[in-house]
């Protein structure tokens, strides 16, 4: 009986400890840097994990919109996640994206079929990737300078020109 009572406390224990225990993730990123004929701006995050039983999952990210997608393994323990946004909706800031293994995925797949909130399902591990804004372009535009300009020498021009005949 006790010992049925141990394994029973040693299974619930490894249940609540997770499978992967617990994981860090150091991330770099990067956004495009210009802008001046794109209409979206394309980020992309690369995620060192440790987890403390030298374990790789298979990841899922979600992002803020609501859209999940799977992650892509790049190297050993390497990880890289990519996202697109409309140029008029990019801003630059922090990210935050809800990383999820094969079974957390399953529980949010659940939580979208059934209606309920995919932000109660228990992540593996949260991450904050840094954006930033991309350049796009010029406030004035070289077309409307040069016709401000033109416009300014022709009158330049002409009233000179009355003056110098009157």
């Amino acid at each position: 009986m006790c010992r049925q009572l141990v394994a029973l406390c040693l299974i619930a224990l490894m249940g609540a400890s997770g499978v992967y225990g617990s994981c860090k993730a150091t991330v770099s990123s990067f956004s495009t840097q210009d802008a001046t004929i794109l209409t979206q701006l394309a980020h992309v995050a690369e995620l060192t994990l440790q987890c403390s039983n030298s374990a790789q999952p298979s990841l899922f990210a979600e992002f803020p919109c609501g859209k999940v997608v799977p992650v892509a393994k790049v190297g050993d323990s390497k990880y890289q996640v990519s996202w697109v946004e409309d140029i008029k909706q990019g801003s630059s800031g922090n990210v935050q994206v809800r990383l999820f293994d094969e079974d957390g995925y399953a529980n949010v797949r659940k939580a979208q079929r059934d209606g309920d909130k995919v932000s109660s399902v228990k992540s593996l591990l949260d991450i904050t990737v840094p954006t930033k804004s991309a350049y796009k372009g010029p406030w004035i535009k070289a077309e409307l300078l040069a016709a401000f300009l033109v416009g300014g020498v022709a009158y330049f021009a002409f009233t000179t020109k009355s003056k110098v005949q009157a």
